[in-house]
């Protein structure tokens, strides 16, 4: 699948998912964390289950649910080992 996008009267030469794949494969990692998290906020902008989730989640005012910065990066660790 091939994929033309307009900015107004500027047209960017399609590409297909692979290219776009293969372009992403090749960014440093920083920029690669940012892609996901835009394609994150994307995914779950109109997701109103995420939504209510999220707020709920946010809103807990019960301490030991929470994670201190460096258990959540531990955690983060944990899943990138898999």
């Amino acid at each position: 699948m091939n994929l033309l996008f307009h900015f107004g009267s500027v047209k960017v030469p399609s590409m297909s998912v692979q290219e776009i794949k293969d372009k992403l494969a090749t960014l440093p990692r920083k920029e690669q964390d940012e892609v996901i998290a835009f394609l994150f906020q994307i995914r779950h902008s109109s997701d109103s289950d995420y939504q209510s989730s999220l707020s709920r989640r946010l809103a807990d005012k019960d301490r030991s649910h929470w994670l201190s910065p460096d258990e959540f990066e531990h955690e983060l660790d944990k899943k990138e080992r898999g």
